[in-house]
């Protein structure tokens, strides 16, 4: 198995801090799981992760930051459409860097 999102059960889950592509998965579920938007399994598994391998945990808490003072400075709603076009922003982003 090449992918940890493809687990039936937490028995077929990496052994943490084994970082083959365990640290590549985590870290492109790292903001889903800041938002609370992954499955039980995928959320155990990004947080056994980052139980078990430092630099992830470090990743996690830089990016836990980013997302509080943004939150912190935006005390405003963002249009819709401008939403919209940031999703589809990073959208693309994302796949171009996989």
């Amino acid at each position: 198995m090449t992918d940890w999102r493809e687990a039936a059960d937490e028995s077929e889950l990496p052994v943490p801090g084994n970082c083959d592509n365990t640290c590549k998965d985590a870290l492109d579920r790292l903001w889903e799981y800041l938002d609370a938007e992954l499955g039980p399994l995928d959320a155990a598994t990004v947080r056994a992760h980052l139980t078990e391998c430092d630099g992830c945990l470090e990743e996690y808490d830089v990016d836990l930051v980013v997302k509080t003072l943004v939150r912190r400075g935006c005390q405003e709603a963002a249009p819709p459409s401008l939403r919209l076009r940031i999703h589809e922003q990073l959208t693309v982003m994302r796949v171009t860097q996989d």
